[in-house]
């Protein structure tokens, strides 16, 4: 078992006074905290570190805690995930829809409850496998391309950090590999080009601006 003393927990929630109360409750439980403003703040932390439990909001800007713990649960299998909101109750939230072991309302207000699903699944064993292998992207990727609502030629790219298509206007005939970044949470990106651009191509993968995940 490990020592509580140094179990790690990253807390995501875009209300800062929830993220300063929760830090001092679980800081004062003997764990050690890191909060994060949201989904792509957390993704950059886990860029890092590694958590021993994750517990994140899903009502949040920019990136859902949804849409961020369906990232988690790709990339970190491994790692116990709470979900919390003051939007849902327990007989409204979904399992299946949220990437979650456990769910708790904010305001249900009983912290000690919250602390003995925090020990549960953090000694526990969790009732999901957790050695399916985590999602390991390309250390570079083959760009794909396409063309603007305008016909104009682009490629377009996954982010390895939040798993987002995005488009990049590098369309030149550089060789080897490139290197762009995310337009929603700024990673970097490695790539190669594809098969030279043609305007018959582009019309089997147009890339609509508007289809594209809003920031």
């Amino acid at each position: 078992m490990k020592n509580i003393s140094r179990a790690t927990i990253l807390f995501v929630d875009d209300d800062p006074c929830m993220r300063e109360v929760m830090a001092m409750i679980l800081t004062e439980e003997g764990y050690e905290v890191s909060t994060a403003a949201d989904g792509f703040d957390a993704l950059a932390q886990l860029r890092g570190f590694v958590p021993d439990l994750l517990i994140s909001d899903l009502q949040m800007p920019r990136m859902s805690g949804a849409e961020f713990l369906s990232v988690v649960r790709h990339r970190f299998p491994a790692i116990p995930v709470i979900a919390i909101s003051g939007a849902y109750d327990m007989n409204e939230f979904s399992p299946a829809g949220v990437m979650a072991d456990a769910f708790y309302p904010k305001n249900r207000c009983h912290p000690d409850e919250l602390m003995r699903t925090v020990r549960e699944l953090m000694y526990g064993k969790l009732p999901r496998p957790t050695n399916y292998h985590p999602c390991q992207p390309p250390k570079v990727q083959t760009a794909r391309n396409a063309a603007d609502r305008n016909s104009n030629p682009t490629i377009l790219l996954t982010c390895t950090e939040c798993l987002r298509a995005f488009s990049c206007s590098e369309t030149g005939t550089s060789k080897g590999v490139m290197q762009a970044h995310c337009q929603f949470c700024n990673a970097p990106v490695n790539f190669i080009r594809g098969f030279p651009f043609s305007p018959s191509s582009a019309a089997i993968d147009t890339c609509d601006a508007a289809s594209l995940p809003a920031a």
